[in-house]
């Protein structure tokens, strides 16, 4: 048949690479690369693939329910500089490892920095009739005091000298908070910052100075500290 069996193939649904080859299909414009049968997929072999698409799809003909679903990895649409080449790991790593970048997109992995317990915070509650000591916890020996929050729910009142309070350790009450920072006589939110290393473990101390005979008063306090890692 010379040039027009050559040609025959291209008259049919598919066309076959050689006499018992894969097949390569059309199906609604995507090309498909068929087993001889024409049943199954087929694997392609290539020393690089150049996909010209912004996105990867793996079992895209996944029924989409139960377990099989498709995986999908797609560029950013904006925001890049430059073209990014990622270099895998030479392994699978060990369990509870992540994915670490030497900057250059050479990745490797490493074990993940702990984060149990790093970010703290401590809660306290200060009432009209409380003593004048109220203990709150004791620091680790490295941890860092960030943010003292004291929130009064109910203005405390009296008679006689003006409430206040401080947060230190004994010997220095006002460490951490003086007695100015915050105004126990108005309802509000006080947030102090001191961001001060704990001198080793020490005892924070809520150092409270009542009016005389007060009817009402009521205040949370939270102290936001860090271990770190």
């Amino acid at each position: 048949m010379g040039m027009w069996g050559d040609l025959f193939g291209t008259t049919k649904a598919y066309f076959r690479l050689g006499l018992t080859g894969v097949r390569l299909a059309d199906s609604s414009g995507n090309l498909l690369v068929r087993n001889a049968a024409g049943n199954a997929d087929a694997a392609i072999t290539a020393s690089t693939v150049n996909i010209s698409g912004e996105i990867l799809t793996v079992n895209s003909d996944a029924a989409g329910s139960g377990a099989d679903w498709k995986y999908t990895i797609q560029r950013p649409a904006a925001g890049m500089g430059a073209a990014v080449t990622l270099t895998l790991p030479v392994d699978d790593g060990t369990a509870a490892q992540v994915l670490a970048t030497d900057g250059n997109g050479v990745l490797s992995w490493a074990s993940a920095a702990s984060t149990a317990l790093c970010n703290k915070v401590n809660h306290t509650h200060l009432v009209k009739t409380d003593s004048a000591t109220i203990a709150m916890f004791t620091t680790g020996a490295a941890d860092v005091i960030n943010c003292i929050e004291v929130m009064v729910d109910i203005a405390f009142d009296g008679s006689g000298p003006v409430p206040n309070m401080s947060i230190g350790v004994a010997g220095t009450t006002s460490k951490y908070s003086a007695t100015t920072d915050v105004d126990l006589t108005a309802v509000g939110v006080y947030q102090i910052h001191p961001g001060l290393d704990a001198g080793g473990a020490e005892p924070l101390i809520i150092t409270f100075a009542k009016a005389a005979s007060p009817t009402t008063g009521a205040a949370r306090v939270q102290v936001y500290y860090a271990t770190p890692a």
